[in-house]
Order: C-alpha cells, then sequence, then structure tokens
C-alpha cells in the first residue's frame, strides 16, 4: 500500500496540470495503460481499507 501511495502521490500533480515546464498536457504524459494501473492501485488499496474498517 505504501508503494501504491508513493507512485500515485508522485504522478498526480502532472496527471492534473501536465508537465508545466515543457508544457505537455497531461493527456500526452499518460497512456491507457498508465490509467487503467492508477485504477488498479486505488481499487486494491480501497478494497484494503474497507477490509481494516469492517474489522474493527
Amino acid at each position: 500500500m505504501v508503494y501504491y501511495s508513493r507512485i500515485l502521490r508522485k504522478e498526480r500533480e502532472p496527471a492534473m496540470y501536465g508537465d508545466e515546464e515543457t508544457g505537455i498536457p497531461p493527456e500526452d504524459l499518460y497512456s491507457k495503460f498508465d490509467a487503467e494501473s492508477a485504477i488498479k492501485m486505488c481499487d486494491k488499496v480501497h478494497e484494503i481499507v474497507i477490509k481494516l474498517i469492517e474489522n474493527n
């Protein structure tokens, strides 16, 4: 979960705003594969959090 958090945090700003230095918009920085990978990471974290909540 820490690994996913680090990856997603690192990519959040460019995913929202693009690369401001080069002027590349976010849609040109990331592929469909990148988006699907991020969704899988978020789904896994969500699954773990739900289990933690249900067990407490």
